[in-house]
């Protein structure tokens, strides 16, 4: 057996290692899910911020096992550090227990010990103890603060909101992201005067290509509000139990009254039971949701970074990078 890194010839070997690990891969918690290979190109070769970093292991010219980082950049107190994020770890059914992950591992830290800072990514339950000796530790829980739309609606429906969110067949009255983003190239000036809210906590660095990159029509049906040259506001409907949740992703604006008016437009634009966000947003009266949230870990390459990456307070991760992270 031969650990070596992918080349794009690989990417038909890859999907094809994918679905026999996973099944249906990736399967319809994902909107382009009966489309594997654009999937495919548009997570691992698309990203703006540059191609993941993908080693694989062969057997006699069969692919029998992978494992994939998409490249991550964030900013905190205007200094950029490159991260990656750990996704499709995958080993052919007929070579578990071979040693593939293991090997597979050692051959990744090799190239991201001297290229990247750490990995993040959101362990489960399942994966927990061979994360950890894999060098994960775990940061805490992202929580989830709510904005009530119809507080006799919630009551009644609370008890089903445990699980995922799934995607729900209703009207939006907003146009989709990918075609608001596409006409707005204004946003590119906005995002830069948006960038220092976070207190020196890590955020996604993001410019107008990988906002446009990251809400094609692939991981779910986003959908925008833009007020030209001042705000935008992406966002999803997704049910979660019996209830509407809207789930704001991006909130970028000039000032905080337009935030508000993004707010008010976004609460509008469907019968949302409540809306939700990674953390308080202006102008609107949220709590803290007593469950959701997302479990963040951190398997570090380096020391000294600042802030600390395993400290739950260097984090200003937006709820669209959390669903990245439990999407892709």
């Amino acid at each position: 057996m031969q650990f070596r890194t992918y080349s794009e010839d690989d990417a038909p070997a890859a999907v094809e290692l994918l679905r026999a690990a996973f099944g249906d891969w990736p399967g319809r918690r994902v909107l382009a899910g009966d489309r594997p290979a654009d999937f495919f190109r548009w997570k691992h070769e698309a990203n703006p911020h540059g191609r993941s970093l993908i080693v694989v292991a062969e057997e006699e010219g069969q692919l029998v096992g992978m494992r994939a980082y998409m490249p991550w950049s964030l900013t905190a107190g205007g200094a950029e550090t490159e991260a990656v994020q750990a996704v499709d770890l995958a080993t052919h059914p007929d070579f578990r227990g071979r040693g593939v992950s293991t090997g597979l591992l050692k051959h990744a830290r090799v190239v991201l010990r001297e290229t990247k800072a750490f990995a993040l990514g959101l362990p489960n339950e399942m994966s927990r103890s061979q994360s950890g000796k894999a060098g994960w530790r775990v940061v805490g829980r992202m929580g989830v603060w709510v904005r009530i739309q119809r507080p006799l609606s919630v009551a009644r429906g609370i008890r089903s909101m445990r699980g995922p969110a799934q995607e729900e067949a209703l009207a939006v009255d907003a146009p989709p992201a990918h075609a608001v983003l596409a006409e707005a190239g204004w946003a590119a000036e906005l995002l830069g005067s948006d960038s220092g809210e976070n207190d020196g906590r890590f955020a996604t660095a993001t410019d107008l290509a990988c906002l446009r990159w990251r809400y094609q029509p692939v991981l779910a049906d986003y959908r925008a509000i833009a007020i030209p040259e001042t705000g935008l506001a992406v966002f999803r409907l997704s049910r979660r139990g019996r209830l509407n949740e809207g789930t704001v992703c991006e909130l970028i604006a000039r000032d905080r009254p337009t935030k508000t008016l993004l707010l008010r437009a976004v609460a509008e634009a469907a019968r949302f039971d409540y809306l939700a966000a990674a953390e308080p947003l202006p102008g609107a009266r949220m709590l803290r949701s007593p469950i959701g949230g997302r479990l963040l870990g951190v398997a570090p390459y380096r020391d000294g970074v600042e802030p600390d990456p395993a400290a739950r307070g260097s984090w200003a991760l937006s709820l669209g990078d959390l669903e990245r992270l439990e999407l892709c």
